[in-house]
């Protein structure tokens, strides 16, 4: 990367109850001081930020686009790369600097996300290694299987039970926004494992099972009983779990995780932590069945409802997002360049 080129700061000012002022001008001066010419590009409401971002890319004489924040502040900084590329040809890395909770994307690198990381995270910054990151592409399907929504995810997208929990922590986020006090306490991981408590909860009393007739690279095959499918991007997920220890982000492939059952997600809670030393050997003589993780470049999924089931909840990288029964998703090979530790692995 050449010298004597700006870094954008791509970041939300209002995020975090009025912190996020602090911590960027605490990452600008960082930035300063490692030379790196920072200028500050504050994200816009009404999913503005994208094509503002790429209008401003289009001037070239950006040499690196920093995002600060979480997912969604990710999500926005490598979509408007993304569309500067498609538009004129301008290709600029993405460096990371997190802030959120699970940060999937840093840690499966080996960024931690904060406040007291930033002097090691600006010096990877600084450093400029590259790897490159393949891209999902997602579209919902109507029932004549025309598209009715497509989108960019970087990290993972699901149907089921983890997009039910997202939609029960993001309730629970707008109920404590109005409670100054509860929210300095109820927030982070504990707003999503009271999340996750209580659906799982509630799937032992109500009707959460659903049927999918999954095609991966051509192949199809018919699912009974499943309460969650993911398609994973990188090998992290929700910061703790590791469902294929050999997944990798840019070999042009997906993993594709199919939860059957309360106790195919007991299963995959215990062996899956990417602390936990459990198994697979030791998941046998417990009576639960090694994981089977297929790969592919494409992907079609088609839900079929029992009767009370009025919907299945869908996330793409840790947010809503549009509930059909038909979706196909897409690996878009060496899609977006990141910055990374010369020696990436996750943490």
């Amino acid at each position: 990367m050449a010298n004597g080129r700006r870094s954008l700061l791509v970041a939300n000012p209002t995020a975090r109850s009025g912190k996020a002022k602090r911590y960027i001008e605490r990452a600008m001066e960082a930035l300063e001081e490692s030379r790196l010419q920072p200028e500050f590009f504050p994200t816009l409401p009404e999913g503005k930020t994208v094509g503002a971002l790429a209008d401003r890319l289009e001037r070239e004489d950006v040499a690196r686009v920093i995002y600060m924040g979480g997912d969604g502040t990710f999500a926005e900084a490598a979509k408007g790369i993304i569309l500067a590329r498609e538009r004129t040809g301008v290709d600029i890395p993405l460096g990371m600097l997190p802030m959120g909770t699970a940060n999937d994307q840093g840690r499966s690198f080996g960024i931690v996300a904060g406040v007291k990381a930033l002097p090691r995270n600006v010096a990877v910054i600084a450093a400029g290694v590259e790897q490159w990151l393949d891209v999902g592409r997602i579209e919902a399907l109507d029932e004549g299987g025309t598209p009715v929504a497509t989108d960019l995810w970087f990290d993972s997208c699901g149907v089921g039970l983890s997009a039910r929990i997202l939609w029960k922590r993001n309730r629970d986020r707008e109920f404590v926004e109005r409670m100054p006090l509860v929210r300095r306490v109820y927030r982070d991981k504990l707003v999503y494992t009271s999340a996750a408590l209580r659906s799982l909860l509630s799937g032992v009393v109500t009707q959460t099972n659903f049927s999918v007739e999954l095609t991966i690279d051509g192949e199809t095959s018919e699912l009974t009983g499943v309460t969650d499918l993911l398609v994973q991007g990188t090998i992290l997920y929700a910061g703790d779990w590791i469902f294929d220890d050999s997944a990798k982000a840019d070999d042009g492939k997906f993993e594709v995780v199919v939860m059957r059952g309360h106790a195919d997600w007991a299963a995959a809670a215990i062996g899956g932590h990417k602390r936990n030393p459990v198994t697979g050997d030791d998941l046998e003589v417990l009576g639960m069945a090694r994981r089977e993780v297929p790969k592919a470049k494409h992907i079609e999924v088609r839900i079929f409802r029992p009767a009370g089931l009025d919907v299945v909840p869908a996330q793409i990288d840790g947010e809503e997002w549009v509930s059909t029964n038909h979706y196909r998703i897409e690996n878009l090979f060496h899609h977006l360049r990141i910055i990374v530790p010369e020696d990436p692995h996750w943490v």
